[in-house]
């Protein structure tokens, strides 16, 4: 492949290219196992409440929403697992919207909006400022997902301004969070940030 040259002797039949079977490590026979679980008591729940009320609509689907928002996240960061920060940052978003629906599921009472918006925003920052120490990630790996974080922590602000906020105190903390976080991206990473947007945006 490298100098083209002719290849002399003759094929012995062989496959010169064998296909290496990937070993399953204990992780991924822990994951099965987890899954394995899951579905049984899924699965527990659903045939415990039919015997109980002859019906499949009942309180077993929520154990399958609960399953679901367990998995659902955890598909996510182990599907994004080879970019930390990107992981970190969908993972959030899958977060809030999930605690949204359980919210609008359970007689709507603001509690994800209020909460675990601002909560979820605010740590997802704190972490990948961490990881980013820990791995020792340059800034321009990952500004990009900062932005987005930081824009996606300024929502709450959008929110209170409409009125849908009513425990105001995390929302509040989060806005001034992302802003603290947005000041300083300009005030000493400008440069990378103007590069990472013109590289983006191909202009």
């Amino acid at each position: 492949p490298l100098c083209q040259g002719n290849l002399s002797g003759t094929p012995d039949g062989c496959d010169t290219f064998p296909e290496i079977k990937a070993k399953a490590g204990r992780f991924s026979l822990a994951i099965r196992i987890a899954a394995f679980f899951s579905v049984a008591a899924v699965l527990i729940c659903a045939a415990v409440n039919y015997s109980q009320s002859g019906t499949l609509i009942g309180w077993w689907l929520y154990v399958v929403g609960g399953t679901v928002s367990l998995w659902l996240p955890f598909g996510v960061a182990m599907r994004l697992r080879g970019n930390v920060t990107k992981s970190i940052v969908f993972t959030a978003a899958l977060g809030c919207v999930i605690a949204f629906f359980w919210d609008l599921s359970t007689g709507y009472r603001g509690w994800s909006l209020d909460i675990v918006l601002p909560v979820t925003c605010c740590a997802a920052m704190l972490v990948m400022a961490i990881i980013a120490r820990i791995l020792s990630l340059h800034i321009e790996q990952y500004i990009y997902y900062l932005i987005i974080n930081i824009i996606f922590g300024i929502v709450p602000l959008i929110l209170l301004f409409c009125g849908v906020i009513r425990f105001v105190y995390p929302s509040v903390a989060c806005v001034a969070a992302s802003a603290i976080s947005l000041t300083a991206l300009l005030i000493f990473e400008g440069k990378a940030l103007k590069a990472e947007i013109i590289r983006r945006t191909h202009l």
